[in-house]
């Protein structure tokens, strides 16, 4: 009888550690690697919405989505940072006392509706035209003007990529910045946003280092979506720059955010969050905020943190595979048109009970926290599940159907769309 000869682990494990690392270098950058292969940069202009809607959904699904989710939030609390903005919220009262953490969680299920879903299909068109039609009454009245919306829209555009710069393994790629402008200058467009305080901040091409001309009509303004993404940059400093004051309605505002962040963190914990959210705050929003600066012990932990969980993700760690991309609601309705969310912030608001829910690790944590966990409360969170149609201020529940509607058919005649969300050019622009 034979046996094989014996490998010390000293030598096998070596080995072992070596085959992975050359494993996860070459698997990292991979996905980034063909992307840029598929899409250099002469064919910027020719890049069609669904493509776009493809590359951004690999990046907030597989490439950096807990950094993406992290981002969008904060850049609807940094909008809280404009008086104009934190005024109209403190008027409503949605974002104090017991409607706080439904109105945050309605917010979420309509961003994530239309920012998840193709361009043209028949849920993203429900929810813009939701949208639309709760800031309507409001726009009507001029209480929100076209530069806060604009604003608001640049955050969404923009701080993704700054987070991912700061905090993430790699930066995003020209083409995935292309891509995000085609994609985000679509949304703006549907929830029609005029962009013509843009075209006085054209700024350096930074693949030609050309600057471009101002345009003689709108057709002609940007190229492609990373031009518009330059454009909208420069624009939406200059604005925060003039805009971004203090205020007591930026404050309350603020105030009441953060106690829905807060909802399910331990209470003896709570001072050390609070710092840690200040640390992800920039100066001048946290001056616009009235909130003061995080001691520099705070600032050194939660960066060394960050540090640590870059160089871990671009070292170590292996790329997410589509099977355990995020997910944030049911891909399909059901019976009763109703769909579930998957994530929370504060309160379990539409998601359906189950045993990983309420007996998972999930369910654990938030029961040690003394969190609500899915199911409690009987059926004060709407578990059945959500309605893009009533989807907002309960007052609104049932309102506005025929003004969706109609804002459902605008959407429809897109010629940059069709029903599968296909896309003509940015050129068509």
């Amino acid at each position: 009888m034979s046996f094989a000869p014996h490998v010390p682990l000293s030598i096998v494990l070596p080995l072992l550690a070596a085959a992975y690392l050359l494993l996860q270098r070459t698997l990292r950058f991979r996905r980034l690697h063909a992307l840029q292969s598929q899409h250099p940069p002469s064919s910027f202009p020719d890049m069609t919405l669904t493509e776009a809607y493809n590359i951004h959904y690999s990046l907030t699904a597989l490439e950096f989505p807990t950094t993406f989710s992290q981002s969008v939030f904060f850049a609807l609390f940094k909008t809280y940072g404009i008086p104009t903005i934190s005024s109209l919220l403190l008027h409503t009262s949605e974002l104090s006392g017991p409607t706080a953490s439904k109105r945050a969680a309605d917010t979420g299920v309509l961003l994530t509706e239309i920012f998840l879903n193709p361009p043209g299909s028949d849920r993203a068109k429900r929810a813009m035209g939701r949208m639309n039609y709760l800031h309507s009454r409001w726009q009507k009245a001029g209480k929100i003007s076209n530069e806060d919306m604009l604003y608001t829209l640049s955050l969404f555009a923009l701080e993704p990529a700054r987070w991912v710069s700061r905090y993430e393994w790699r930066s995003l790629s020209h083409v995935e910045q292309n891509a995000r402008g085609i994609y985000w200058r679509w949304v703006g467009e549907g929830m029609g946003i005029d962009m013509s305080p843009l075209h006085n901040h054209s700024t350096p091409d930074k693949l030609t280092d050309a600057t471009p001309q101002p345009p003689q009509n709108k057709a002609a303004s940007w190229p492609y979506g990373l031009a518009w993404m330059h454009s909208l940059e420069a624009w939406s400093l200059s604005y925060e720059e003039s805009h971004m004051l203090p205020a007591p309605s930026n404050r309350s505002v603020a105030t009441g955010t953060v106690a829905i962040l807060l909802t399910n963190v331990p209470p003896p914990l709570h001072s050390a969050a609070d710092q840690a959210i200040r640390v992800l705050m920039e100066p001048r929003l946290r001056r616009s905020m009235m909130f003061p600066d995080p001691s520099p012990l705070a600032t050194q932990v939660v960066l060394s943190i960050l540090a640590v969980r870059k160089w871990v993700l671009l070292h170590l760690a292996l790329p997410r595979p589509w099977v355990l991309r995020w997910k944030w609601f049911d891909t399909l309705e059901n019976a009763e048109g109703r769909i579930h969310a998957s994530q929370f912030t504060a309160h379990p608001w539409y998601i359906q009970p189950s045993i990983g829910w309420r007996w998972g690790v999930k369910g654990l944590l938030l029961r040690l926290a003394g969190g609500v966990v899915p199911g409690d409360e009987g059926g004060r969170y709407l578990p059945q599940g959500y309605r893009i149609e009533d989807v907002g201020p309960e007052r609104q529940m049932g309102r506005g159907k025929e003004e969706m509607r109609r804002e459902v058919e605008r959407l429809g005649r897109d010629d940059k769309v069709d029903g599968e969300g296909r896309g003509c050019p940015f050129g068509m622009w």
